[in-house]
């Protein structure tokens, strides 16, 4: 099952094994906030089952905007690994959700046990990054041209 997942293809079937004994399963209902926006983060979690939807709040109205989902074979709570802010967004579940959590400091120990491991793991961490930032700037580029063509067509009326 976490095999699927793009971030853990590059792992051995041993550092598979062992990454699957230093976490554990969770399930989460439709509906459910996995995480909140502002909380401290703690950990990783690896989509086993089920889609996710990403919202953050809008910073002048407080109101939670749509970021976008993800799907089976795929993760959140990456940037917990890097830095010790607050959540960035609100995850939340939009189906039945079968996730696997590993706390930041157990992904950390196993992630210290081998530079090459270590090195791997980032490699993927950050090409799934880099995917989902150009994902965002083509939503932003078209979100912008849409509001500029509602704008014109609003004042040549």
């Amino acid at each position: 099952m976490l095999r699927e997942v793009r971030l853990l293809q590059s792992l051995t079937e041993a550092e598979l094994t062992q990454l699957i004994q230093l976490g554990s399963a969770a399930t989460y209902e439709e509906h459910a906030n996995i995480v909140i926006e502002g909380e401290l983060s703690w950990g990783l979690y690896f989509i086993v089952e089920g889609v996710v939807g990403i919202f953050k709040n809008n910073k002048l109205t407080g109101e939670p905007y749509d970021v976008g989902q993800l799907r089976h074979g795929n993760f959140f709570g990456e940037m917990s690994l890097v830095d010790d802010n607050p959540r960035s967004a609100t995850v939340r579940a939009l189906t039945n959700c079968q996730l696997f959590y590993i706390s930041k400091d157990q992904f950390q120990s196993f992630l210290g046990a081998s530079k090459d491991l270590k090195l791997r793991f980032y490699e993927s961490c950050i090409h799934t990054i880099v995917t989902r930032l150009r994902e965002l700037d083509d939503n932003y580029v078209i979100s912008q041209y849409q509001l500029w063509k509602a704008a014109f067509k609003k004042e040549a009326a």
